[in-house]
């Protein structure tokens, strides 16, 4: 009995090493500095011209990265979204689903669901999370996806598994979060839709190119 007891001590302090030693690395691949730049994210595409928008000291702290941005880009139709990127190559906790962030804004989700986004330029076919938004009389329409390396996905939880296999496999563990919004204008929602899918579509290539 004696035995078996120092035996199943022996599993505890070895489960409690590896965890100590996994916590550790985990640590310190999170205090590693992302050698991409998602600020050099074009500024510029098709007829699309943007405008940078601030991130306030306080929200890049939640966010745990500088490696974000949030613009403002406008067609030369007039049409305008919001393509808000945040990215890193080795902190997965730099990504996380919106929702929690837009009703601590005061924001109200009237609607969520799955929507299809064909991104011909890169020969992909993607689906997305798409958010409908009240604030008063102000409504917006916003899509958002995860990114793990070459796969997108609209489930975070898919993308945090995918993350900790290629963490585990010794692969790439860059992620990204997409989100594109645009105002429900006189256009109404359809109009919301259609400019947002646009979008993405002329930004698909960078987003390989920009998000390794």
């Amino acid at each position: 009995m004696k035995e078996l007891d120092r035996s199943f001590s022996g599993i505890i302090i070895s489960f409690i090493i590896v965890g100590l030693a996994t916590w550790h690395l985990y640590f310190k691949e999170y205090r590693q500095e992302d050698t991409v730049s998602i600020h050099e994210f074009p500024r510029e595409i098709c007829d699309w011209n943007s405008i940078e928008l601030p991130i306030s000291d306080d929200e890049y702290s939640l966010l745990e990265t500088r490696n974000a941005f949030t613009r403002k880009y406008i067609h030369t139709s007039g049409r305008a979204v919001y393509l808000f990127i945040v990215y890193s190559q080795k902190n997965r906790k730099v990504t996380h689903p919106p929702e929690l962030c837009y009703k601590g804004s005061g924001a109200n989700i009237t609607n969520k669901e799955i929507a299809m986004i064909n991104l011909s330029p890169i020969s992909t076919i993607i689906r997305s999370n798409v958010l409908a938004l009240e604030r008063g009389n102000f409504e917006q329409i916003t899509y958002y996806w995860f990114k793990v390396g070459g796969i997108f996905t609209p489930n975070y939880w898919r993308q945090q598994f995918l993350l900790g296999l290629n963490s585990l496999f010794g692969k790439s563990t860059s992620s990204a979060l997409i989100r594109i919004s645009a105002d429900v204008t006189d256009g109404g929602v359809e109009a919301a839709n259609d400019v947002i899918k646009g979008f993405a579509q002329d930004i698909s290539p960078f987003l390989i190119k920009n998000l390794p």
